[in-house]
């Protein structure tokens, strides 16, 4: 299981990132994802989170 922590520095990054580089904290979420043994529920809110974010500036 991915530490919160993980979950959490991801969130930051997102939010102090450039719109372009979005897309490559996503791939990293959901490789992170991947290899999380249980199903960690930080990680697939940050996945929402980041998506979202994606998705509006994209509108």
């Amino acid at each position: 299981m991915v530490k919160k922590s993980e979950s959490e520095r991801f969130l930051k990054i997102a939010s102090n990132c450039k719109p372009e580089e979005l897309e490559d904290i996503l791939k990293q979420v959901e490789s992170a994802i991947e290899k999380s043994v249980d199903k960690d529920k930080d990680l697939l809110m940050a996945k929402t989170i980041i998506t979202a974010r994606l998705t509006s500036m994209r509108n």
